[in-house]
């Protein structure tokens, strides 16, 4: 199989590599490439194997928590030369095909396509880790406990299949734990994320009266993919929201809680919940001076949560009910996610920029291992 890697240039030969390309972000070069995964070896008739299946990667997308990852690497690679490892894999969201099962596989058959499982916090196999399946899904081949997987249906393509699991499963998550009545208002910020994305979908599919910021104008095809949602652009940066006369929310979901915690807190009416998944600056090549990070008003923050009977709520991923109600959802004339480019194999680098550094994009940039 041909898969994208992160290229360690000092120790791959020129010979093993091919479409190398090297692009920037946020200031750190990285060198992706094309390289062959022969199909790893599972004996099923081996006892170890009973409970795990093999999958072919069909196509795979990267999350912002990639961004980090695959910025640590190639660092590690500029900096460690031949003592870091040759190649580095990446992504966390991917739609595969079961290939090899175990004998203690019932749930899931050879042909199946299906998504990874991240259920967190709680542990269902003892010995399995919760949490994300997989940091490498472009390594194209993954040898995964049966409970890491769940099947999906035959109307979700590829491309939204490959971007669903962890977005999906987070925001079923975040929801359920707010415990959303009919009559609330809801706010949404980054709404241009992949995460507020699923969150503005399926709040609207529910009836729900939502709000969404964000620092980025919108095209008309933008606006209706989450219509009837009120879009509202603010200024990156800004200090206070007061101008904007936003009101107030009973819930807020916020994707970036180093980003937008301070000015949602007083936007919250008497009970509000406001639950956050996530932090912009994963890495310290990752702030701009557009950031607000004003740690002083902590203690006023804290009184005005204390004086509302406010709620502030950390999530992490999401369990497997989570997941399943998510894709019992599913319809495919409503889509969760905009995709926004499809690319092959061999634009790794134009997966990367498109990912991460282009502005403009809207939704999931998707790689696929097909033909």
């Amino acid at each position: 199989m041909k898969a994208l890697a992160i290229i360690n240039t000092e120790l791959l030969p020129e010979e093993s590599i091919r479409n190398k390309e090297t692009i920037d972000i946020l200031g750190t070069s990285v060198t992706t490439g094309v390289v062959d995964i022969t199909r790893p070896n599972f004996d099923v008739k081996n006892p170890q194997n009973d409970d795990f299946v093999l999958v072919r990667v069909d196509a795979f997308s990267c999350n912002y928590r990639d961004k980090a990852l695959i910025v640590k690497a190639a660092i590690n690679m500029k900096n460690n030369g031949i003592s870091a490892k040759p190649v580095s894999f990446f992504g966390s969201d991917f739609v595969g095909t079961i290939m090899e099962v175990g004998s203690g596989v019932t749930d899931l058959k050879i042909g199946m396509r299906v998504i990874p499982n991240c259920y967190y916090p709680y542990i269902e196999y003892e010995g399995v880790a919760t949490g994300v399946v997989t940091n490498e899904a472009s390594r194209g081949w993954l040898k995964l406990h049966k409970s890491k997987l769940l099947p999906i249906p035959d109307d979700m393509n590829d491309y939204v299949a490959a971007s669903f699991s962890i977005g999906a499963q987070t925001s079923s998550s975040m929801i359920r734990r707010c415990n959303i009545k009919n009559t609330d208002k809801i706010l949404v910020t980054s709404s241009r994320s992949n995460t507020s994305m699923f969150i503005i979908k399926s709040l609207l599919a529910d009836g729900h009266d939502v709000t969404a910021l964000t620092t980025t104008d919108w095209s008309g095809k933008e606006l209706d993919f989450v219509a009837p949602a009120k879009i509202i652009k603010i200024e990156r940066g800004l200090d206070s929201w007061e101008e904007l006369n936003l009101g107030k929310f009973d819930v807020v979901f916020d994707p970036f809680y180093d980003l937008h915690l301070l000015n949602c807190i007083p936007h919250l009416n008497f009970n509000g919940r406001y639950i956050t998944c996530g932090f912009k600056n994963q890495h310290s090549s990752f702030e701009e001076k557009t950031d607000d990070m004003r740690s002083n008003k902590f203690n006023l923050l804290m009184l005005q949560a204390m004086i509302n009977n406010l709620y502030i709520i950390g999530n992490c991923i999401g369990t497997t009910e989570d997941l399943r109600v998510a894709i019992s959802k599913f319809n495919p004339d409503i889509a969760p996610i905009h995709i926004d480019k499809i690319v092959d194999v061999y634009h790794g680098a134009e997966f990367l920029d498109t990912t991460y550094n282009v502005q403009s994009r809207f939704g999931k940039v998707v790689m696929t291992y097909k033909d």
